[in-house]
């Protein structure tokens, strides 16, 4: 069955890489409407994403990853399926059609599962392995990269996966509450890919709420989905 995708591109302070990103997007053989959602950035993100043909969505101030993200999927209800993907470049645009192909051989979710390669700094390599144990763990299902943010969600998925407004901790939450819903999860490799660019998550302000939504959800009691 051939789906109907949009690509969403939370964005904050990236004027500097999303050309780029929006340049592999528009290169595919089947090029997907993509959305960026400007999180209050203070420099050319909106223009850089209106020149390269995006349509834009942008905040006032800066909220964070999370409400970027499912501000985009409020915008996108119309397509069945969402692939989303960073502004910094860490995430190639040409591995989106692999996504696709995931989902259409019969995934609801399909998370992106990078290289562990020695590109990945050793203290994000180590944590990423902890976590992803952790939410496999709570889960129900494989997930071998909690961290990475780039995946696809059906409509389905998106609709009945309740999670919070917050920060980088939704793209987890989202994740475990999807497989112990019952969604079939599957995974693509992509590349680790490290350039100049910087993270915006904080360690004293972001990891702490990401703990705190893992051992909340370690606590919850699983609740399955309606219908089939």
């Amino acid at each position: 069955m051939s789906l109907k995708v949009a690509a969403l591109v939370p964005a904050y302070q990236a004027a500097a890489h999303l050309g780029e990103v929006l340049t592999g997007l528009g290169a595919l053989r089947e090029p997907p409407h993509v959305l960026v959602v400007d999180d209050g950035s203070r420099d050319a993100t909106a223009e850089v994403a209106r020149q390269f043909g995006a349509e834009v969505h942008s905040f006032a101030a800066n909220r964070g990853k999370g409400h970027a993200l499912l501000a985009g999927f409020d915008r996108l209800k119309a397509f069945d399926a969402v692939v989303t993907l960073d502004a910094d470049g860490q995430h190639p645009p040409e591995c989106l059609p692999a996504f696709v192909s995931a989902a259409e051989a019969g995934a609801d979710l399909v998370l992106g599962r990078r290289a562990l390669t020695p590109d990945m700094p050793p203290l994000r390599r180590f944590a990423n392995r902890v976590s992803s144990a952790w939410c496999s763990g709570i889960a129900g299902q494989r997930i071998s990269d909690s961290q990475c943010g780039y995946r696809l969600y059906r409509r389905e998925v998106l609709a009945a996966t309740p999670v919070r407004a917050s920060r980088y901790e939704v793209e987890t939450e989202m994740a475990v509450r999807a497989a112990r819903l019952g969604y079939r999860v599957a995974e693509v490799e992509i590349p680790t890919v490290y350039g100049d660019e910087q993270s915006h998550l904080s360690i004293t302000r972001d990891v702490p709420r990401i703990v705190g939504m893992m051992v909340r959800l370690s606590f919850e009691p699983t609740v399955q989905r309606k219908g089939p």
